[in-house]
């Protein structure tokens, strides 16, 4: 589904970075990937205060100590120092720390290198000009891909369409994180079965559904094929309503669209048929083919909750119904345009007190930070109250939410454990094949003004995924609190987004992620304190399980 979002849990100074404070930074910890978030937020203070030289003394041991032993960030870091000694005057110094961020690979393209005011004290040093050269010759290497620059077309030529699926497969043999879950799945022989089903395509669009089915191959929910512009239409347009899998029968769960509710269409009808064929076996070969997913939940929540009724904008789609009522009819769906799917429901963040004092706090994303700010406004009322529900059974992801966990707990928060490919061309050329560096997990202080006081239970389901697990297993790690629901997707890490020929696009999941205290949900899900699932009657009554075991059990411990 377009609105599965990836989990950017890997770029810790965005994430650290969401409205807090770290009253330790001044302090001098040893250099390690650990305190480098803490240290490289401190700076950014810094910086914005125009402190530069300060700014820089934040991140001089890093420099010092230099990248072994660091992650990824380390990179970032250097390019942030060489600025702050730039603007401080140390125009030697800024060059040297900038040529050895560069010489680790670089952490900006090139034009944005070029074109940075703070390093416009450098711009006449030939040795910037041959950094800039340098990191477009990497670009044009690694940064595009084959045939990416060739514009849609109705169909595309054969070269084309070989030199997207050359790399897909490509990228996925050097930076996909799982094929250790696939065994048996052998990569390199299945490129050369799909060679020849690229070639018989006669559309784009039938391209583009051998590429997802390519991909859907490695299970993996953060590893997806994404259509061109002019096809999204074609491939995502769908009715005004939401349908779920419920004690293996496919209900309405939410209706969004004005005019369905005219059509006489309501929560807990019941689909049977798609187009006259029973509605499991459609599934099983029209949809869920095509869907990238990590586990059996993943895969059901996208084959029946996202994909089911997808199809070109404009058609329609005949549906078998049967009422509360148990009366069966024949109905039209029409399904409709991205543009006027989004206009029908907002995803964002609410808060609400129950008459029974117990906060609800729903956050259907983490794209943004209005959780906590909803969380934060309301914080004398919850602090109040009997206990606090988070409810994060809708939240497909964005940003891991460090801020949020920051208010619930006193006690500092750790990363995930990860795991990245590791590739050394010399050890390859002496025989060692890739392996695996782990990185080590950062740590950051808990908010140290502002905390919620009550008990706290979290609402996970099938369609939490990618920032929200992230979310969930930190508070899991924690001790916090209990969660209560079904279990979530299994799925989150650091995708790599590559351009294919003809406008499209996709990624590959390049992290193999753990919570910090060793828990694996990777490719299994994070279950549930207290287990609790819809029913077709819940859902005709309008009772809501999942929420009302949360608040059962919150006043239970207060």
């Amino acid at each position: 589904m377009i609105r599965t979002r990836i989990a950017t849990c890997g770029q810790v100074f965005f994430l650290v970075a969401c409205g807090f404070t770290f009253s330790a930074a001044a302090q001098e910890p040893p250099p390690s990937a650990a305190s480098l978030p803490a240290r490289y937020i401190k700076s950014l203070e810094l910086h914005q205060a125009t402190r530069y030289a300060e700014a820089a003394a934040m991140l001089e041991p890093f420099y010092a100590a230099g990248p072994n032993g660091m992650d990824w960030h380390w990179n970032a870091a250097m390019y942030q120092l060489a600025s702050d000694e730039a603007l401080a005057g140390r125009k030697e110094k800024a060059m040297n720390v900038l040529m050895a961020a560069q010489a680790r690979g670089g952490s900006v393209p090139a034009d944005q290198l070029a074109s940075d005011k703070n390093l416009a004290s450098l711009h006449d040093d030939p040795r910037f000009t041959r950094l800039v050269e340098e990191a477009r010759s990497r670009e044009r290497l690694w940064a595009h891909s084959p045939g990416q620059s060739l514009p849609f077309a109705p169909n595309l030529s054969d070269d084309a369409k070989i030199a997207g699926l050359s790399t897909v497969w490509s990228e996925a043999r050097f930076n996909f994180a799982f094929f250790d879950r696939q065994p048996d799945l052998d990569w390199n022989q299945t490129y050369l079965d799909f060679l020849p089903k690229v070639r018989a395509t006669t559309s784009t669009e039938d391209y583009y559904r051998v590429l997802m089915r390519f991909v859907a191959l490695l299970k993996d929910g953060h590893t997806n094929v994404y259509p061109p512009a002019p096809l999204r239409d074609v491939f995502y347009g769908g009715p005004g309503l939401r349908t779920q899998l419920v004690e293996n029968t496919v209900v309405v769960m939410e209706v969004n669209d004005p005019a369905l509710l005219a059509q006489r269409w309501r929560v807990g009808d019941v689909l049977l048929k798609i187009d006259g064929e029973d509605i499991h076996s459609y599934a099983e070969r029209e949809i869920a083919p095509y869907q990238s997913s990590s586990t059996p939940q993943d895969l059901q929540v996208r084959t029946f909750d996202y994909a089911l009724l997808t199809g070109r904008a404009g058609s329609q789609v005949r549906v078998t119904v049967k009422n509360a009522e148990g009366k069966k009819e024949e109905r039209a769906l029409t399904r409709l345009t991205l543009e006027d799917q989004s206009k029908l429901k907002k995803f964002g963040a609410s808060f609400k007190m129950r008459t029974d004092r117990i906060g609800v706090l729903t956050i259907d994303e983490f794209d943004d930070t209005e959780g906590t700010k909803a969380l934060l406004a309301n914080l004398a009322l919850v602090n109040s109250s009997k206990g606090l529900i988070i409810d994060v059974r809708a939240n497909g992801g964005g940003s891991t939410p460090v801020d949020l966990l920051q208010v619930l707990t006193r006690d500092p928060i750790r990363g995930p454990m990860m795991r990245t490919r590791s590739y050394v061309a010399a050890d390859r050329a002496r025989g060692a094949l890739p392996g695996w560096t782990d990185i080590a997990p950062f740590e950051v202080a808990a908010d140290p003004a502002q905390h919620v006081d009550v008990p706290i239970a979290v609402l996970t389901s099938a369609r939490t995924f990618s920032a929200a697990e992230d979310f969930v297993a930190a508070f899991d790690a924690m001790h916090r609190g209990i969660t209560v629901g079904e279990a979530t997707a299994g799925s989150t890490g650091q995708p790599i987004f590559f351009q294919l020929p003809g406008g499209g696009s996709a990624r590959v999941c390049t992290r193999n992620d753990r919570a910090f205290d060793g828990t694996v949900f990777e490719g299994v899900g994070l279950r549930p304190t207290i287990l609790a699932s819809p029913t077709l009657e819940s859902i005709r009554r309008k009772k809501d399980i999942a929420l009302e075991r949360a608040a059962a059990a919150l006043l239970a411990a207060k």
